[in-house]
Formats: structure tokens, sequence, C-alpha cells
């Protein structure tokens, strides 16, 4: 890496093996690893399995789950690659960026960073239009009952759907079904969809959420910052247009503004813009077609990236079709506890069967 000089080693300050965060091995030889930047794990699985694999070449493909374009955020994150890098000089740390502005940060702190949007990794399968389903809201809101998400920016929309679960990261059981019961009161016409439980609420697997898209006429996201929102693009998997506020992340990324607003954070605005997509009236497979046209490109960035690491180290693996699997299956964005995953990599090394 180029750039300035890093700070002293210990500042990856790997955590504890025993916690989780997203991971799956790409590629065994050469190793391949695909993770995400999290709370605790900076450089996502690196953070934890690093020393483990301090003798033999690993390439760490780092994906953003958060914005980096807030002040001081890359060089941070660049200061911990440097670091990490001078006590792993065999591995290798590609961030993966939602935005080209995050790329273009990090690249200009020395690291190694390529825009490929997270959201391309989510399976377009689970999420598409229902042609036979009847809408009965205007709009739909898929995200936490946290503060940040700005749930009552959509409280003058006339019938509203608010999907939504539980992080214990947010409060107790009590202090959820709190917010719940002030949201509630303060959108009474709102469907909130999830039923309320002892310890949160239900969870809703993908289907089930994809019929309440096909429910609705338009998709919701309105946080200041986040990161590429995967709510955003199975709204547009499943036909949605999009009402948006303006957002550092990248779940714009892939929009398209012939189906998606970016309205101003006030509930008039947000309603205005809602009865002005369903106004519009985009047929629900016209936005799945150009939004799959857009994923496809980074979805095939991907696939070159990997392919070029795999080529470039003398490999004969062929990835492609592992991408296909780690997508479709969503292995590719699971949470993993780090004292499997690197039994299952140290495995996979030792034997050197193919994937």
């Amino acid at each position: 890496m180029n750039g300035p000089k890093p700070m002293q080693a210990a500042i990856w300050a790997a955590p504890d093996p025993s916690a989780s965060t997203w991971a799956e091995l790409l590629s065994v030889s050469p190793t391949i690893i695909h993770t995400s930047f999290s709370t605790g794990f900076p450089l996502g699985a690196a953070s934890a399995l690093g020393p483990l694999f301090r003798d033999r070449a690993v390439h760490f493909l780092v994906m953003m789950s958060w914005s980096l374009e807030q002040p001081r955020s890359s060089e941070g994150l660049a200061q911990k690659a440097a670091a990490y890098l001078i006590d792993h000089p065999l591995h290798t740390v590609t961030f993966l960026c939602n935005t080209p502005r995050e790329a273009q940060l990090l690249r200009a702190n020395g690291c190694t960073a390529a825009t490929i949007n997270k959201n391309c990794l989510t399976d377009d399968t689970v999420f598409r239009p229902m042609p036979n389903a009847t809408p009965v809201y205007d709009a739909v809101y898929n995200a936490r009952m946290s503060p940040e998400k700005r749930p009552e920016l959509a409280r003058e929309v006339d019938r509203l759907a608010l999907v939504y679960f539980y992080n214990a990261l947010d409060g107790s059981p009590a202090e959820f079904h709190a917010i719940h019961a002030r949201l509630r009161a303060l959108m009474p016409r709102a469907h909130f969809v999830n039923q309320l439980t002892s310890d949160g609420c239900e969870w809703l697997l993908g289907p089930a959420i994809n019929k309440v898209y096909a429910q609705s006429r338009v998709g919701l996201c309105l946080s200041p910052i986040e990161g590429a929102m995967r709510a955003s693009i199975e709204y547009l998997f499943a036909g949605l247009s999009i009402v948006s506020t303006p957002s550092l992340g990248g779940r714009d990324y892939f929009f398209d503004d012939e189906f998606c607003i970016i309205a101003e954070p006030d509930p008039r605005s947000i309603r205005e813009a809602v009865d002005a997509l369903i106004a519009r009236n985009i047929p629900r497979d016209y936005v799945r077609s150009r939004t799959l046209a857009r994923v496809e490109l980074d979805r095939r960035r991907y696939i070159d990236l990997v392919q070029d690491l795999i080529d470039r180290a003398g490999g004969t693996f062929q990835f492609e079709g592992r991408f296909w699997q780690c997508t479709r299956a969503q292995t590719i964005t699971r949470w993993r506890s780090m004292k499997e995953f690197a039994e299952t990599v140290a495995t996979a090394v030792r034997d050197e069967k193919p994937l």
C-alpha cells in the first residue's frame, strides 16, 4: 500500500474469534475470503482470523456496510488496514465500496478499493413481482424502528405498511414495544405487519416480505445515512418504485430517475412523491428488468475481480459458478461465528479440496 506512514500494528485490534460477522470462503487455492466491515470488525473476518493464517497468503475482500463519507471515516479505516498489513505481510485487503466516492476516499489513503455495491449480492429470485397480487398499500417501509430510520416521515401516506424487526441494539423488548406503541399512536392508519412477541416481534422470511411488497405500490427509504440498505434493492427487484430522502451510504446506486424520486425529508414531501410515483404507474416488470441490467454490471465486476486474483496466483478454479452458488443461497451475506469459520477455512486449506 502507498500513502502516509501507518500507525502501530496494534490498532487493528482483533476481537474475540468466537464473535460473529459476515464471511464466506470463495476460493481455497488461492485463499480468498469475502467479509464485511461491521462493529468490532473493522476489517471483517480479517480482524478475527488474520493471526491464525499469518503464514499463508490470504486475500480478504471487505465489503462496506456503512457509509465512509463521513469526516475521518475513511482515514481511520485506512490506518487500520495499513497496520494490519504490517502484521500480516502475506495478506491483501481489497475494500468493496458502495459508492465511487467511498472507493476514491480509500484509494486516496493508500488502500486497494473497488466500487461494487453490496446490493448486487442480494438474491433476485426471492424478491420479484407477483402479477396476481392486488396492491392495497400506497407505500411500504421495511426498516428497524430506530430514530435514524425516521419512519415518522411517512405519517401522511394514506395507506402505509410497515415491516420491521427487533434488534437488541435498539433496547430491550419492552423498549421496542414502547417505540411500536408510540408509532402506532402517531400513524393510526398505518398497518404494522409484524406481530409483537414477548421477545420483540415475529421475524418475516423473504417470501412473506415479498408478498407485502406485491401488495404495495411504492417502497420508502427514509434514513439520512446508512449502508447500501438491502430493502432498497428488494423493492426494485419486486418491481416497486421508490421514494427516498437524500442519503449517504449507496442505496441510490441502482436508482433510476424514471421510477425513483429523492424527496425532501418532511412528511408532506414524502406523501406527494408517493402520489406522483403512483400516478406514473411504471410497470413492475419494467422496474425489475431495468434494475437487473444495472445490478449485473456490478456482479460481473465482482466475478472478474475474484477471477483475476485466482489467475494471477496461478490457480485454475473458475469462480463464476461459486459466485452464483453463494448469492443464490445467500451464504455470502451470512453471519458466522469466527471460531467455526476459522475451523472451516483451516480444514479447506489443509485438504485443498475445490469448493
